[in-house]
């Protein structure tokens, strides 16, 4: 009962809420459904956290309504290929077609005990999806009003955009609780139509093509897990994942492996499938920041993290670190040539994952450790990033970030909600950089023969990623502010809540890093591993090296209380600072030069437009394929 309650809740509620939203139309009533689905999201999967996991096994007209249904699906997935006159999405929707039903030929009466199957792993999933995702749809309440007021449209087209939002929460869910490979590669295909309907909502000619992109690329996953379904059967005669990954790793296994990883690079949008996560950026904000955030790319990462214990100690496993580290690399250099806001966050999504892949990929204890930790910590980051980007592009209808100079003076509180998520992102005292500095001591400590290069893609990366994090907080804070005080700004209550909680969430786990280790880090690593971090009170220990946790927040306390004293001092004011000579009175960005004459306060910074994104996108293509031929060829060795 217990299980059937929780899948209940996680699964079908936001399935039922969403088509709440489709025949209820009304803007309270929706805020109210949003409301009652986001605080029951939240409730079960702590409710979860604290009781454990569980087993459940749907009754059969149940696994037969899911296959019907994952038929329908593809069914409507060949209808868009023929409708947009897509080659990709009509070859590979038939060919999952043949595939999934000459497997339910040749495998009748084949079943899983149990379908469904909650661990470690996939609770601490779990608390992702349903904790950032409810969020940001409290958010895209009031985002979605401002929308549609600046497209001026004569309908509302929020029932169908909040019906696919919730659809979404609920098909991560199911992804995340299947153990049987059928009803993963159901769920799978949901969060494909999702994604594609989600891109393609403002149905302006960019936004169909990117989704076209999107749903081919995604399809491609969906028919590599196809495949890992027929290798599975064929080599154990089972679908069941938990006696896939019991049954040691013999080549034939490797190879369901294999497609299993190259199913998580497209979802978790690794090179060459890197495209379709940055087209994805046409769609509204709240959109984006569920895919980076919550759902979509979380899914193949939660792949790979769920085979990585059974590949260990195998040549794939190197592959995968080879993928991660490339993409971390290379995603990152190509992120310092953007001006668009929601670009660079999509580059830097990328690199992340990049990185938690790496971790993965590793397949030591601490390196496992490291990707969770990062896991966690990016998606609440960039979670909060998003929303505060998509706040800022409603008020300026700009995303170029050269446009949002001296923001921290025109929205002071959505312009230091953006400046502590970026220093989450790689300063201390924030989790990442805690995750970070595990991958680095890992990586120091691999095999010679692949120590180097690593090392040469783990700096590169980082110095990049520090220089595009740099210059965009440099653009918030640099200018003049204009105001003598700093005004407050006015938000819609389902911006504050959702801003504030995921930002006093984000602050919560830096600070309390060490519990969150211990009860949901460390159990999740002690499914495939030895648990190699220690966390008493407020530090995180290793056989390695020790991170302060407290010392670090004792010294930012110390940092903000002497600065709010010293402008408590002076009255509260906010003066311009001298710029390049005396200050004219009445223009802050103004001064006198040596010659008496007044001019203009300037900024301008590196734009590195020279490093030609095209170009090295197409040479990271081809890189990005040749990894892709290495994962299967070491499958043979």
């Amino acid at each position: 009962m217990y299980g059937e309650l929780i899948v209940a809740t996680n699964v079908l509620l936001p399935l039922i809420m969403g088509l709440a939203c489709l025949g209820l139309t009304g803007r309270g009533i929706r805020r109210a459904i949003i409301a009652i689905m986001a605080a029951s999201l939240i409730a079960s999967s702590l409710l979860l956290f604290y009781s454990g996991g569980f087993v459940y096994s749907p009754n059969y007209l149940v696994e037969m309504s899911a296959l019907i249904l994952g038929f329908c699906l593809v069914a409507y997935f060949l209808y868009v290929g023929f409708r947009i006159k897509n080659v990709l999405v009509i070859g590979l929707t038939l060919l999952q077609i043949l595939l999934v039903a000459y497997f339910e030929y040749s495998a009748i009466g084949v079943s899983v005990e149990p379908a469904l199957m909650v661990d470690n792993l996939s609770i601490f999933m779990s608390l992702i999806v349903n904790i950032v995702g409810s969020m940001i749809c409290v958010y895209a309440l009031s985002y979605m009003d401002e929308h549609e007021e600046i497209l001026q449209l004569s309908r509302s087209r929020q029932p169908r955009f909040f019906f696919f939002l919730l659809l979404f929460l609920g098909a991560m869910n199911g992804l995340i609780y299947s153990n049987n490979i059928l009803w993963l590669a159901f769920f799978w295909e949901v969060t494909t139509l999702c994604c594609y309907e989600l891109i393609r909502h403002d149905r302006t000619k960019e936004a169909e093509k990117n989704a076209a992109v999107a749903l081919w690329m995604n399809l491609t996953g969906g028919v590599a897990l196809s495949a890992s379904l027929f290798v599975s059967y064929y080599a154990i005669g089972s679908i069941a994942l938990n006696e896939l990954l019991m049954a040691g790793a013999a080549p034939i296994l490797l190879l369901s492996f294999a497609f299993m990883a190259l199913a998580a690079f497209t979802k978790s949008a690794q090179f060459p499938f890197h495209g379709w996560l940055l087209g994805a950026m046409v769609a509204p904000t709240p959109v984006s920041a569920l895919l980076h955030a919550s759902t979509m790319v979380n899914a193949g990462v939660y792949l790979i993290l769920r085979i990585a214990p059974a590949i260990k100690d195998t040549h794939l496993t190197w592959a995968v670190v080879l993928v991660g580290a490339f993409t971390f690399m290379l995603t990152a250099v190509l992120a310092i040539s953007q001006r668009g806001s929601k670009r660079i966050l999509a580059y830097s999504t990328i690199s992340n994952l990049g990185l938690i892949i790496l971790c993965a990929g590793l397949n030591t204890p601490l390196a496992y450790s490291a990707a969770l930790i990062l896991l966690l910590f990016h998606a609440i980051s960039k979670g909060l990033l998003f929303m505060g980007a998509g706040v800022v592009e409603n008020r300026l209808h700009s995303q170029n970030i050269e446009s949002w100079e001296g923001l921290l003076g025109r929205f002071p509180l959505t312009a230091i909600i953006m400046i502590v998520g970026m220093i989450s992102m790689f300063l201390p005292p924030f989790g990442m950089l805690l995750g970070k500095w595990a991958a680095l001591e890992v990586i120091a400590s691999s095999p010679p023969s692949i120590v180097f290069l690593l090392i040469i893609f783990m700096v590169i990366g980082s110095a990049t990623t520090t220089l595009f994090w740099a210059r965009w907080l440099g653009r918030l804070i640099i200018l003049p502010v204009k105001e003598t005080k700093l005004r407050a700004e006015k938000l819609h209550p389902p911006y504050l809540l959702s801003l504030l909680s995921l930002l006093s969430l984000d602050l919560f786990i830096s600070v309390g890093a060490a519990f969150f280790i211990s009860n949901l880090v460390n159990p999740t690593v002690g499914g495939g591993y030895s648990v190699q971090i220690g966390a008493p009170l407020f530090s995180i220990n290793t056989t390695i090296g020790s991170f302060p946790v407290l010392l670090f927040w004792l010294a930012v306390g110390v940092i903000f209380i002497a600065g709010f004293a010293v402008a408590k001092s002076k009255g509260g004011v906010v003066k311009p600072p001298f710029l390049g000579g005396e200050n004219v009175e009445g223009n802050p960005s103004a001064f006198r030069t040596m010659a008496d004459t007044e001019a203009e306060f300037q900024v301008s910074v590196m734009s590195f437009d020279s490093i030609g994104e095209g170009r090295l996108n197409k040479y990271a293509l081809v890189g990005g394929t040749l990894l892709l031929a290495l994962l299967f060829l070491m499958v043979m060795f």
